[in-house]
């Protein structure tokens, strides 16, 4: 996966989103945190539609977990820079709101006061050195500043434009381009990925480094499409200079037949599909009241971090007239994307993404109609560049309303009538583009208490140059047992058109859930299926159970799939009321998912050590935060996950769960030269926690007076029941 801060299509450079809305709502009730604290009667009622309230309600702050508005990211960088910490040759790598504790959070009631406090990372160019500073945003000074030896942040703004000049400047990498024909450098786009601590680059100075690879096009057009292989340079962006490996063979570039935004290069167009367009005339039935969204029961805020994007905030449920806390927090923690195959210019290619780039620094604007349905409201974002200027970012967030099927439904034969709720969904979505991907996240609230998480990969295969243009592997054969191991330049990946090559790789998001299930002291079980019928009769043979294992200990929740046994996790609460003596909780359903395929001891895995399983659990600690660390880019591995994980009690604690959810990717003809949507995720579910389908209370809809009702025979169902 290829990045560039720099030259990606309609995207702003070095975001430090501040996460604070342009668009605001007037407020209805107090926070969610502070009513789920106080065990508070809601009204189960919500308006029937979200009024718009002034740009300039944006500045008000409402809740302790409100993040940082424009003028107080503007009170920030003016204050950086008077004292000095900001200016030439010092960038600004992040800028957020520091997260109060979670006992202030819960603590907090409406009218109390609000301490507003902020934490800045910024790197010094000259000194090549980190820190991080921590800000008193009320009352306008810096409280700490701290030096983080021997790390480096993630890619800056200017990062790649600096790379980019020392390639121009340096006769090497110039001649290696004209060898393969090409004079300007204008008509080639280059990808920069930061560079850690990888096994075949000595750096003992900890310089800043980055990868440099070329592509060739013409400008607006596809830029993923025709790789210069064979090419690349290890720049030293602290010392200025560049090391060029040029490789011996030329590669044939592929052409340009892959640029979809030329529709010649597409063809005729087919028909379109006549109009479909969701309508709501009463408006949306959710509200929202600064950053708390309330909908069908649910409440929770929401936020957009610079680092993880989407963040969601005190989750919670209305059950009985209060709302009973899920989850405190919830977000991306990590991303990796390993790709599988050798050679110097491959081998560590494994981005850890959110800590090298930022996932909300490099947020995707999101269009009613094309990226998100025509009835979603979109939010702009203020963020600070790397030089301190505050901006918008429009279409930042979104949240619409969807049709999500049948809900539940009965036909009984005996009472000659049939019962049906259609499901109505919540979607709050936020994408940003990685280089040759764009990942979309979606949290989809359900009526019936559940949360699906849906991650989906969109954009261009990362293709590797070849001289082929013919497969070969299709006409390798088979061997005794019947398998074909390809062979040549289809070994590692598949011929997707003349001259490119798709490279096997994997997509891992590592989601952090700091559940607080009916309040903050927990426990986890694992559930695992298994049969009963070993050495029974026959009329046993039939039968199985649901196990749960209690884990008490952190190492002992390190665990990994199991499909045969349909394992999943609970999280519940032992000291809540509990209902027919359940233990009222909250289940994590995998679903599908992946393995790595990388080596233990590989590059990739050291640096991404939470890949060693799918789920983990650890006793709350606010520090740990980055299932890779703080700061992957300069990690040599063991940071993170593997390095917290001990004999700490989650035994009746307050616990955070950990769960990476994967795809395998081996490319495809028709992923070529844009790829079909992908979709991984996981659902949350109920378990116990209510005393009956919460669900159970939605109205019937009204059947629509356009249509004519069908009658249905009254002996089909019948007969099939009898069949049955």
């Amino acid at each position: 996966m290829l990045r560039d801060l720099h030259l990606l299509t309609g995207l702003l450079p070095g975001l430090l989103l501040a996460s604070v809305l342009s668009t605001t709502f007037i407020a209805s009730e107090p926070p969610a945190c502070a009513a789920q604290k106080q065990g508070k009667k809601v009204n189960s009622q919500d308006k029937a539609s979200a009024s718009r309230s002034s740009r300039a309600d944006a500045q008000v702050i409402r809740h302790p977990l409100d993040p940082l508005t424009k003028n107080e990211l503007e009170d920030c960088v003016a204050l950086f820079k008077n004292e000095g910490k900001l200016g030439k040759n010092i960038s600004l790598v992040s800028l957020t709101a520091l997260e109060p504790s979670k006992e202030v959070v819960l603590d907090w009631k409406e009218g109390d006061p609000i301490a507003r406090n902020a934490i800045a990372v910024l790197y010094s160019i000259d000194k090549n050195e980190t820190y991080e500073l921590v800000v008193n945003v009320s009352e306008k000074k810096i409280v700490s500043e701290t030096l983080k030896k021997g790390v480096q942040p993630m890619q800056l703004e200017e990062d790649t434009p600096v790379g980019i000049e020392l390639l121009k400047a340096n006769e090497t990498w110039m001649k290696g381009l004209a060898r393969r024909g090409i004079k300007n450098m204008d008509n080639v786009h280059m990808e920069m990925f930061v560079v850690g601590n990888p096994v075949n680059i000595k750096n003992p100075d900890g310089d800043r480094l980055i990868r440099a690879y070329p592509y060739y096009r013409v400008v607006g057009a596809n830029s993923f499409g025709e790789p210069i292989e064979g090419l690349s340079a290890l720049v030293n962006l602290t010392k200025n200079t560049v090391a060029v490996n040029d490789s011996r063979d030329i590669v044939p570039l592929a052409g340009n037949s892959s640029n979809y935004f030329d529709e010649k290069n597409i063809g005729p167009l087919r028909t379109p599909c006549k109009p479909l367009t969701p309508v709501q005339p009463d408006g949306p039935s959710f509200t929202i009241d600064g950053h708390q969204i309330k909908w069908q029961k649910w409440r929770f805020r929401y936020e957009l971090d610079s680092r993880e994007g989407l963040v969601l905030h005190c989750i919670g449920y209305e059950d009985e007239g209060k709302v009973r806390p899920i989850l405190h927090r919830a977000a991306i923690s990590e991303v990796s994307v390993p790709y599988g195959a050798p050679g110097l210019d491959w081998v560590w290619r494994s981005p850890i993404d959110e800590g090298e780039y930022g996932l909300g620094r490099l947020t995707t604007t999101l269009r009613p109609g094309h990226e998100v349905p025509v009835n979603a409201t979109t939010f702009d974002a203020p963020y600070a560049d790397s030089v301190g200027a505050v901006k918008m970012k429009p279409g930042a967030l979104a949240i619409w309303e969807q049709d999500g099927g049948i809900l539940w439904e009965h036909h009984d034969d005996d009472a000659m009538r049939t019962s049906t709720r259609r499901s109505r969904q919540l979607v709050i979505g936020h994408m940003f583009t990685l280089g040759n991907y764009d990942y979309f996240t979606n949290w989809i609230f359900n009526q019936d208490g559940s949360i699906n998480v849906k991650v989906t990969l969109n954009g261009d295969v990362l293709a590797q140059g070849v001289s082929e243009k013919m497969c070969e592997v299709c006409a390798q054969e088979p061997d005794a047992e019947g398998k074909i191991i390809p062979r040549g330049v289809e070994r590692y990946g598949t011929l997707l058109a003349p001259n490119i090559v798709g490279i096997n790789h994997q997509h891992f998001f590592c989601f952090r859930l700091d559940f607080d299930v009916d309040g903050r002291k927990n426990n986890l079980y694992e559930l695992n299926v298994r049969p009963l019928s070993e050495s029974r009769g026959y009329l046993q043979q039939n039968t199985f159970t649901l196990e749960r294992t209690l884990f008490r200990k952190e190492e002992e929740a390190a665990r990994d799939l199991n499909e045969v046994q349909s394992r999943c996790w609970k999280v519940v609460n032992p000291n809540s009321r509990r209902y027919l003596g359940h233990l009222p909780g909250y289940v994590l359903e995998p679903q599908a998912n992946a393995y790595p395929y990388s080596h233990p001891d590989s590059y990739n895995r050291k640096r991404a050590g939470f890949l060693s399983h799918h789920f983990w659990s650890t006793q709350y600690k606010p520090e740990e935060m980055f299932a890779a660390g703080d700061y992957p880019v300069s990690s040599a591995g063991g940071l993170g996950l593997p390095q917290w994980i001990n004999d700490d009690s989650i035994d009746n604690e307050d616990l955070v769960v950990w769960y990476t959810v994967g795809i395998t990717h081996t490319p495809r003809v028709e992923d070529w030269p844009v790829m079909p949507s992908a979709t991984m995720g996981f659902k949350i579910a109920p378990e116990s926690f209510f005393k009956r389908n919460p669900a159970l209370d939605i109205p019937e809809a009204q059947t629509p007076q356009t249509h004519s009702p069908v009658k249905k025979p009254t002996s089909s169902r019948r007969t099939e029941a009898g069949m049955r």
